[in-house]
């Protein structure tokens, strides 16, 4: 079986590999060259390196487009691929295992080019002292597509030895005049690196490290610096319509931000806290009917499952009114997202959560309490709300009531997650997910209410006419059907209820709070 040694150079390449290659070569061997060939090759992965995370490179060359192992260097699919586009969706792809793979990475998010690399392919037969050829050498130059310089950022040398000469061929590998030897997953990190991108550098999800001592103005600083990096880094993929969570993970910065300056009360200056959350509620509000119309697209395939076959033509009018009101409002928000209003306002925001100094202790009369002061005081009393108000739901729970619930459990959820790191995760851990659980039934009816409420509007909206009535007849019955999974998650509420408002969650959040109290 062949083996195959990669070695990085760490210098430029000479005019010829061989010249580099002949000084450890043994007495009478060789080079022949076999051919010379340039390619361009383009990474791809999701804006959160799904790929990556499953040890997958996604590859593409001028023709084809392929899945590569990250631990072996092995194609493992590929497929014809001779668009060339910035960024691609796995449903624009033919069926097969490649596309298959590519939804198991993610079903919603689109496969962003990273970069580009040109590369410069020598290949030379090793030939011994009797003129028999014992491998192959292949030297490989990489340089960055559209980099101002020619000099390549790495060399490599691919030695593959025919069968009885690896021993052979593998001395020459260890000879130190040659680099330092690369895997497959190291070279991949060096071409990420060389093209400025940071590896899984993008999380929504909050991972700083509080300290449970400092001022819970400094933390809050800090919460606010990463919601705001988080808008930031969601802008692009908006404004050029990449895909549709990166309006989602923005809207959530805009809840965070909101919920930070509401929850933690007086730990700023009340009049810019009253400015801020009016400014970030209208900048939610921008995003309503856009993300809406993702919600409905996102569902189209479960809404024609969930009729019968003879009426899900008729409903594709709906969506197709959808798609072309939803091209218009992400114009309208892009738009907005470049407008000097935006920008200056986040210039202004920005200045405000880069703020050293402590406000004014007669204007911000917290600001200087600790962190973990205030982070078991939010909790204490967000927990109790969300079990009062639960208990007070009845067997006949009316929409309000539980979507009032569903904000509630959110801000509790989001004050967990913002202090997290400073509990221990054997304490923190239980209790969110014991939220998640309620959460998601909470979501769930509140998603069927709104969807109600739309396809009503929607309905009563509707002109008359042959089209218009098949439309309408199909609407109808998708109203009936989600009126019964609506009522499904309504039934399991209280029972959900009952398994969060018990003495296991009682002492999950007992224990939770009494380890602040005793530090």
């Amino acid at each position: 079986m062949h083996t195959t040694k990669t070695i990085y150079l760490t210098a430029a390449p000479p005019a010829e590999p061989g010249l580099l290659f002949e000084k450890v070569l043994q007495s009478g061997w060789q080079l022949k060259a076999l051919s010379a060939t340039r390619e361009q090759l383009d990474f791809f992965d999701t804006f959160e390196w799904n790929a990556f995370q499953q040890e997958v490179v996604i590859v593409k060359t001028k023709k084809s487009i392929s899945l590569v192992d990250l631990n072996t260097g092995q194609e493992t699919d590929t497929i014809a691929f001779k668009r060339n586009p910035s960024f691609f969706s796995p449903a624009d792809l033919p069926p097969g295992k490649l596309k298959e793979r590519l939804l198991s990475y993610s079903d919603i998010r689109a496969f962003i080019k990273l970069c580009s690399i040109n590369t410069f392919i020598q290949s030379y037969h090793i030939l011994d002292d009797n003129e028999k050829t014992i491998g192959v050498l292949t030297s490989t130059s990489l340089c960055l597509e559209g980099s101002k310089t020619e000099e390549p950022f790495a060399s490599l040398l691919s030695l593959i030895p025919l069968r009885g000469y690896q021993e052979e061929i593998e001395k020459i590998t260890h000879h130190t005049n040659l680099g330092t030897p690369l895997d497959f997953k190291e070279l991949v990190l060096l071409i990420m690196t060389a093209s400025g991108q940071n590896v899984q550098g993008y999380s929504s999800k909050i991972s700083l490290s509080l300290d449970a001592e400092a001022s819970i103005h400094e933390s809050t600083q800090r919460l606010l610096q990463f919601t705001l990096s988080l808008l930031q880094k969601n802008e692009h993929g908006i404004k050029n319509n990449i895909d549709t969570e990166f309006l989602h993970d923005y809207r959530v910065a805009i809840r965070r931000t909101r919920s930070i300056l509401k929850q933690l009360k007086d730990v700023y200056d009340k009049q810019e806290t009253a400015f801020y959350l009016t400014t970030f509620k209208e900048l939610g509000k921008k995003t309503n009917q856009l993300r809406d119309s993702d919600v409905y697209l996102l569902h189209e395939g479960t809404y024609y499952n969930y009729l019968p076959p003879f009426l899900q033509s008729s409903l594709k009018p709906f969506f197709v009114d959808i798609a072309a009101s939803r091209k218009k409002l992400q114009k309208q928000f892009s738009s907005y997202l470049a407008s000097s209003d935006y920008r200056l306002f986040l210039h202004r925001w920005h200045k405000f959560v880069h703020r050293d100094a402590l406000p004014d202790s007669l204007l911000a009369p917290n600001a200087s309490l600790s962190t973990r002061t205030i982070a078991q005081g939010s909790i204490k009393k967000a927990w109790k709300k969300v079990i009062r108000n639960g208990r007070h739901i009845s067997s006949e729970t009316t929409d309000a009531e539980l979507h009032a619930l569903r904000i509630d459990c959110k801000k509790l959820r989001y004050l967990l997650e913002f202090f997290s790191s400073i509990f221990p995760p054997k304490d923190i851990v239980p209790v969110i997910r014991k939220m998640k659980e309620l959460q998601e039934n909470l979501g769930d009816f509140v998603d069927f209410s709104v969807q109600l409420q739309f396809l009503d509007y929607r309905l009563n909206a509707m002109p008359s006419g042959e089209k218009e009535r098949l439309c309408a007849a199909s609407m109808g019955g998708l109203m009936a059907i989600l009126f019964q999974e609506q009522e499904k998650a309504r039934r399991k509420f209280h029972k959900t209820f009952r398994s969060f408002d018990n003495d296991e969650t009682a002492q999950l959040f007992h224990d939770l709070l009494l380890f602040t109290s005793l530090k």
